[in-house]
């Protein structure tokens, strides 16, 4: 069975914070896509490696713009941007102008400026085209502490190894393909933003164009069309809904979530096959760094090839919270999402109550929303919720089992 084709046009996702972005030129005197072409790199053979940090199951990497080091993001499904503080600082040039629409169908005017030159490690990445990013504008971004995203149109001039478990990567050009006999190599497709796209496959289903996505932190995502398909024809059980609202999108307003996920035995990719892969409902058809942990992955763009090389030591997860937390003005931190039949759920915990404590977190008393985002839940949770009339309760069970 073949599934149509799902050319997409995505940008980037976090904790499950999902900033998919549709950008739309309006005229200015250089359209985007013509903008996003120019750059280079000064040298013209080089291996570099680079220490990485990982962070909600993000990649961060080291950059230095004119003698000031900043923390960007890794992002293969996004273009690069710098932060507003950079360009009030730095107050590069404005090529282009266009409009986003975030994956929460939020719009929001941006602006491209070319950067002159951008350090990682060594090597140096010249004349690169970014957008100017509000990352103070959803609380998630503002937590993880963003100057930037290292993107596509960045990425593609030259070739790079991954290895989330040993929090390392290596930029090479010109110079011989780090990949090893072990492991399977893939070709990937493109577009004019630099995306990658691959084909996988889930039973007898096949996927084409599935973005390879470094800048979210889940696992397969696919639209309703797609998920909904693989159930009716029994490649996929019934699963988890988690309902709620979602503040996803990085012009950082909420909007309703209604998602499924459920786990798969038969995802593969190339000759492998992969046990307990989360496959979720989203605005996307994505693969992000939950899934690609468990490779040691090398991205050629000489060939345009991914090579994969399976990474026993990766955790398996056998179980979930059920529920999402965010934090607004009017709630402080509330309780954003809760997965329908989860423990959580059967406990009485709901979407809108406010969160007061959760384990050793005191809201009330000097922890705030990014000691959450900090926070590794316990197995065996314990909340104190306060519902719609200001009646609080003490809510203790265990994480969901998958």
């Amino acid at each position: 069975m073949n599934i149509k084709d799902y050319i997409l046009k995505a940008f980037i996702t976090t904790i499950f914070l999902y900033l998919g972005v549709l950008f739309i030129t309006n005229g200015c005197s250089k359209d985007w896509t013509e903008a996003i072409r120019s750059g280079n790199t000064h040298q013209e053979q080089f291996r570099q490696d680079v220490d990485i940090e990982i962070k909600n199951g993000l990649i961060f990497l080291p950059v230095s713009i004119q003698g000031q080091t900043y923390r960007f993001l890794f992002d293969t499904g996004a273009p690069l941007s710098i932060s507003q503080k950079i360009q009030n600082a730095l107050e590069y040039e404005v090529v282009s102008k266009g409009n986003i629409i975030d994956s929460d169908h939020n719009n929001q005017e941006v602006k491209w400026v070319q950067v002159d030159s951008i350090l990682i490690g060594d090597i140096s990445f010249q004349k690169q085209v970014a957008f100017i990013g509000d990352f103070e504008a959803n609380p998630l971004l503002s937590c993880l502490e963003i100057d930037g995203i290292i993107g596509s149109n960045l990425i593609r001039h030259c070739n790079w190894r991954i290895d989330q478990n040993n929090k390392s990567t290596s930029l090479f050009k010109g110079i011989e393909s780090l990949d090893h006999n072990e492991g399977i190599t893939i070709p990937f497709k493109t577009d004019h933003q630099y995306n990658m796209f691959v084909d996988i496959n889930i039973g007898q289903a096949s996927l084409k164009n599935v973005l390879v996505d470094f800048g979210s932190n889940g696992s397969i995502a696919l639209n309703h069309e797609i998920f909904t398909l693989l159930q009716e024809r029994e490649i996929l059980d019934s699963g988890f809904h988690e309902n709620g609202s979602i503040q996803s999108g990085i012009v950082g307003e909420k909007a309703v979530l209604k998602r499924s996920f459920v786990y798969s035995d038969s995802v593969r990719i190339g000759n492998i096959t992969l046990q307990d892969v989360l496959l979720r409902t989203g605005k996307t058809v994505s693969i992000g760094t939950k899934f690609l942990s468990q490779f040691i992955v090398t991205i050629n763009w000489d060939n345009r090839t991914l090579h994969l090389a399976k990474d026993d030591s990766h955790p398996s997860l056998l179980c979930f919270p059920g529920f999402r937390l965010g934090y607004s003005n009017d709630l402080g931190m509330y309780v954003q999402s809760i997965v329908l039949k989860s423990n959580a759920y059967n406990e009485g915990v709901r979407p809108n109550m406010r969160v007061i404590k959760l384990d050793g977190l005191d809201f009330e008393n000097g922890n705030n929303f990014c000691d959450y985002v900090d926070h590794k839940l316990s197995l065996r949770i314990l909340m104190e919720l306060s519902d719609s009339i200001g009646s609080r309760k003490i809510y203790q069970f265990k994480q969901t089992a998958r």
